[in-house]
């Protein structure tokens, strides 16, 4: 019994040894799961944080609106209420001339960059008009004498207009109201028009409702440096209306030299004949002023023209005009206008005059 009893007790004691092996074991390996979890929670810690050091994720970026309220072409300027369009074009030509003297070729080019912002306020929309431009020319070349002169090469740019807007008040430096409201003559293409255009700083008011306007204004043609001239100029005076329909447009504009105390005035009208045929046609009258033609220095008593064009096709639009004045030589000229893609615009043209000069032009623009 005493034998039973110890060897139970031997049996007892390496039983509990076995136990608290095992749970030793347990422990040590809890222990190394718990140190080999941590070691890898840290690793794919420090791995992330390499990770987003080498490759940072990108800024949001406040991509730009297009402002359709003052048609295509504009967008918002980021952060703010105004709308902004840049446009312009690239223009190359070649002009041959022949006369009883001769006859001489040059190229001329120009570069044109306008920026428009609007946006509205409680007093209308307030606009601001910058052009910036660049006028050159290459190689001229005298043909019959053999000469070959160079031109002036590079272009300066140039400030070309400079106006600000609010409501139907104007300001600032651009073509004249006595050219804008009646266009640039007929559809030539060199000075864009027969009497070519004045420059002038001004101030103006217009009324515009249901395709009438009516404008009231002053002006410095000369551009000096104040509006009321100074000592060898003063201002001129300017009033102008136009109605625009279906039909067409006609306007009527008159302005007095205070400087000569003289007077000029001019009347115009676009009609839509038919479908596809165009009428321009213009008459300026001169008392006494620089105005008749809108050249500073005319001495024009009276001008007129008129030109037809036909709508060929989508891309192309043909035209013929004849223009007159009583110190310069009338002209008949024929031309095109050619649209072959988006953009380009291809522009040949003929004038002969009754003096006995030709000029013949070719006008490529690209505009964007």
């Amino acid at each position: 019994m005493c034998l039973t009893y110890i060897g139970a007790l031997a049996l007892s004691n390496k039983a509990m040894s076995l136990l608290n092996w095992l749970l030793l074991e347990i422990k040590t390996m809890t222990l190394k799961a718990l140190l080999l979890g941590s070691a890898a929670a840290m690793i794919a810690v420090s791995g992330a944080r390499a990770a987003d050091a080498v490759v940072a994720e990108p800024e949001a970026v406040e991509y730009v609106k297009v402002c359709d309220t003052y048609g295509s072409g504009f967008y918002y300027i980021p952060g703010t209420e105004t709308c902004l369009s840049i446009n312009g074009y690239a223009r190359v030509e070649y002009i041959y001339t022949s006369t009883n003297a001769g006859s001489t070729g040059a190229f001329v080019y120009r570069a044109r960059v306008n920026f428009d912002a609007r946006n509205e306020t409680d007093y209308g929309t307030l606009r601001s008009q910058i052009r910036i431009q660049g006028d050159g020319a290459g190689r001229s070349l005298t043909t019959d004498s053999g000469a070959d002169t160079w031109g002036n090469g590079d272009a300066n740019a140039y400030i070309d207009r400079a106006l600000i807007s609010i409501g139907g008040l104007q300001f600032g430096y651009s073509d004249s109201f006595f050219t804008t409201n009646h266009g640039y003559g007929w559809q030539r293409a060199a000075n864009d028009g027969y009497y070519s255009y004045d420059q002038a700083i001004m101030l103006q008011y217009t009324y515009a409702a249901n395709g009438f306007s009516a404008t009231v204004g002053i002006q410095d043609s000369v551009g000096s440096t104040t509006l009321l001239g100074n000592g060898a100029e003063n201002p001129d005076l300017y009033v102008g209306a136009s109605y625009a329909a279906s039909w067409g447009r006609v306007a009527a504009s008159y302005i007095h030299d205070t400087f000569n105390d003289a007077s000029a005035w001019k009347v115009s009208a676009d009609l839509n004949v038919i479908e596809g045929v165009g009428i321009h046609g213009w008459y300026a009258g001169n008392n006494g002023s620089r105005f008749a033609t809108g050249y500073v220095g005319t001495a024009n008593d009276y001008e007129f023209g008129v030109d037809v064009s036909y709508q060929v096709s989508s891309d192309l639009n043909v035209w013929v005009g004849y223009t007159d004045a009583d110190l310069a030589p009338s002209a008949f000229a024929v031309g095109a206008h050619w649209n072959p893609v988006p953009g380009l615009s291809v522009r040949p043209e003929a004038v002969f005059f009754d003096n006995d000069t030709n000029q013949y032009r070719l006008r490529v623009v690209r505009s964007f």
